[in-house]
């Protein structure tokens, strides 16, 4: 078994733990979550910075194209 194959592996093994651990069912482990969020308000409110930010970056860096065609014009 290469690397590759064993990370999926854990990954997996991870994966169903988890959803063990919540009898299987996404509205616990969903319920779950939200709880750790609140418990966390600083890890959401970096996350939603570190979005906003990236997709800025990515409009200064990408214009859009459209918009870019109609202000030159077609004629």
């Amino acid at each position: 078994m290469n690397a590759a194959d064993q990370a999926i592996e854990e990954i997996r093994a991870v994966r169903h733990r988890i959803s063990q651990e919540h009898g299987h069912d996404i509205t616990k482990y969903l319920a779950t979550l939200r709880e750790e969020e609140k418990q966390h308000p600083e890890q959401l409110k970096r996350g939603k910075e570190l979005i906003a930010r990236r997709k800025a970056e990515r409009s200064e860096a990408h214009p859009s194209s459209d918009t870019e065609l109609w202000s030159k014009g077609t004629s």
